[in-house]
């Protein structure tokens, strides 16, 4: 016989039954599905030792500018969003694209991956316009592809130095957002940051 207690039991597993199935939908429709990215099932983390440095909200300008400004060989990209201002060539959001062209002509390797989407026409609006003023200066750049939603704001240096976190390179975000990352230091983690940069490089394709 199921006694009361029980039947409560039942009843609030089934309650939050139900929650969990309407959160997985809520959160599965958010955006498509994207194709397979080419993640193995194997992949394995492991702690790296590095010297880290938080970079919030703004101190994030100062110190991307900085790695852009002292690098030596190689500067590899990955960015969601990275907006150009053709009617605010002042901001620092431009500053940095710049800081990008700057090494370029000083012979460092710049190599940039950036979002494109079938279904965000406003970000790839943004770095179509970016990206296309950025090859124009000779700076090797490719986009991911339509179907595979790349939200990475990733910066490897010299493959020594690597900037991560959540800013976006939008006014807003450079300027105004609380946004959190971290600049990492260390030979190791940037190796792994670079296969990484690698793969996406590999399955990304110029406009």
């Amino acid at each position: 016989m199921i006694t009361k207690k029980l039947r409560k039991i039942y009843k609030d597993f089934f309650v939050f039954a139900v929650a969990v199935s309407v959160l997985i939908l809520a959160f599965s429709s958010c955006q498509p599905a994207a194709v397979d990215n080419g993640d193995d099932d194997d992949d394995t983390l492991a702690l790296t030792e590095v010297k880290a440095m938080m970079v919030c909200n703004r101190d994030y300008y100062s110190a991307a500018s900085g790695i852009f400004k002292d690098s030596k060989k190689t500067i590899k990209g990955i960015m969601y969003d990275m907006k150009y201002y053709s009617d605010d060539l002042e901001n620092e959001v431009m500053k940095l694209i710049d800081e990008l062209v700057v090494a370029a002509a000083r012979g460092v390797d710049v190599k940039i991956v950036l979002e494109q989407s079938d279904w965000n026409d406003d970000v790839s609006a943004d770095n179509y316009e970016t990206g296309a003023y950025l090859e124009s200066y000779g700076i090797d750049l490719r986009y991911d592809p339509l179907t595979i939603t790349t939200h990475c704001k990733t910066f490897i240096i010299d493959t020594n130095q690597v900037l991560v976190g959540s800013t976006n390179w939008s006014y807003s975000a450079v300027s105004s957002n609380n946004e959190a990352n971290v600049l990492l230091e260390g030979r190791k983690i940037a190796l792994d940051f670079t296969e990484y940069f690698e793969t996406l490089w590999k399955n990304s394709y110029k406009k």
